[in-house]
């Protein structure tokens, strides 16, 4: 696919970094000459200096030709621009990065009723086919992982029948045993071993040790009960303390008040303090440092069930989780934007809850999947992704056992779905058509796999 990232920040570069690694034709606009020595450093792409809500530029990126724009910039309304520009020219699908809420589903002004709006324009209308907003996507997983037993991010597939969840082994059950010597409870297929930061195959022979990641893929009926195999699961949080009234921050004590759970904001800005206590009546706003361990101890840190840290420093956040940590709260949950420093938040026990740069990036792959790919996940930053196929009665796999279909050796197959009916492992069954089939690969292997479902 040809496709034209506009914006070289972070979200630009590991979504280019992701395209380009799965082999598309990539070209990035970013106004910053700096920025783009630096792409061009890194990665294969064609760079174009200037800005991307003007004509003249698009057309030298031969907007006209290509498959997908993805307007990434840090100005919402130059994405808005870029996209409708580029789609006037002839683009097939765009996508925006959006962070204003009021600019997400439709633009609306007053209706003749006071109870309802009048739709003025769609987003289609104007350009975007789909809007992207990382701190809203970052907002939802914090949400989603403090209303669950386990502190890691869950995907779902074939309409959550299936499952896919990073575990890491906290406790001594599993510790130096090999792979071929756990006896799991329910079935269930292991994708990946995350071991000293490096992604290794799962083997029998593997030897399991403490502080290892293991990606398990299961009914979702069943990935509970499984993931007490490798750390003890903690209750649903009631009591949430957030360091930082960012967007992020917002948006989670936001979603998280809804739902019922005490929340308290803490942020050194006293502006922010007072807008977010004008907004959200039911939570409490405190100006303070979330790095004094004193101030910390003083508004009962030590007695919440989680502690989040959502700034836009990496660092902050990473010593602020650990501060917590050390006070107890049984789970700290940091947003980083560097995927570089993940292994260093892990290896001091901290969790990170977000990347929203990544996040941005698996909401984009489903615009770029071929062969009835139908969705997709990135998994452990993005040295891995999980794809949902359905095949066709064309698909090269089409009666055959998925051991003898012709997989690379690399990808690893998790489930299939029939008719609502879930088979894991699917190793010796038969492929029809129709099936939901769900595979983990390395990215550079991706358009292997993607032929058999062609």
């Amino acid at each position: 696919m040809y496709i034209i990232i506009a914006g070289g920040g972070a979200i630009g570069f590991h979504i280019a970094s992701l395209l380009v690694e799965e082999g598309h034709q990539v070209v990035v606009i970013e106004s910053s000459e700096t920025v783009l020595k630096m792409f061009r450093r890194q990665l294969d792409v064609k760079t174009i200096q200037g800005n991307a809500a003007t004509p003249k530029i698009l057309r030298e990126a031969e907007a006209d030709r290509a498959d997908l724009v993805l307007a990434v910039t840090n100005s919402d309304e130059t994405n808005m621009v870029t996209c409708f520009m580029a789609k006037e020219l002839g683009a097939g699908t765009t996508a925006a990065r959006i962070r204003n809420p009021d600019y997400s589903g439709y633009f609306v002004t007053p209706a003749k009723s006071s109870t309802t709006t009048h739709r003025v324009i769609r987003p289609k209308s104007f350009g975007i086919d789909v809007f992207i907003n990382p701190e809203a996507e970052a907002a939802d997983e914090i949400t989603s992982i403090l209303s669950g037993f386990y502190s890691t991010p869950v995907e779902n597939f074939a309409d959550g029948l299936v499952q896919i969840r990073e575990f890491r082994v906290e406790g001594e059950a599993l510790v130096d045993k090999t792979l071929g010597e756990i006896t799991f409870p329910k079935p269930c297929v292991i994708a990946a071993i995350v071991h000293e930061g490096g992604v290794i195959a799962p083997d029998s022979d593997e030897v399991i040790t403490e502080g290892d990641s293991i990606y398990l893929i299961a009914s979702k009926e069943f990935m509970d009960e499984l993931g007490k195999l490798f750390s003890q699961p903690k209750r649903p949080a009631k009591k949430v303390v957030i360091f930082g009234g960012g967007r992020i921050g917002f948006l989670t004590a936001e979603s998280l008040q809804r739902r019922g759970v005490k929340v308290k904001v803490i942020e050194n800005v006293l502006e922010l303090c007072q807008e977010i206590a004008a907004k959200l009546e039911n939570v409490e706003v405190l100006q303070g440092d979330g790095t004094d361990r004193s101030f910390l101890i003083e508004q009962g840190v030590p007695s919440a069930d989680a502690f989040v840290a959502t700034t836009d420093r990496d660092e902050l956040n990473i010593l602020c989780g650990l501060l917590a940590k050390n006070l107890g709260v049984p789970r700290s949950l940091v947003v980083i934007n560097k995927p570089g420093y993940i292994p260093l938040a892990e290896a001091i026990g901290v969790d990170v809850a977000a990347l929203p740069a990544i996040l941005a990036a698996d909401k984009i792959t489903r615009f770029v999947l071929h062969g009835g790919a139908i969705s997709s996940a990135l998994l452990e930053g993005q040295q891995l992704q999980a794809i949902e196929f359905v095949t066709s009665p064309t698909a090269g796999i089409v009666n055959k056992k998925i051991s003898e279909a012709g997989l690379p050796k690399e990808a690893i197959a998790g489930a299939i779905v029939r008719n609502s009916s879930v088979i894991i492992p699917p190793d010796d069954s038969v492929v029809k058509a129709g099936d939901h089939i769900i595979i983990v690969s390395p990215l550079p292997v991706v358009p292997a796999v993607e032929k058999l479902f062609k």
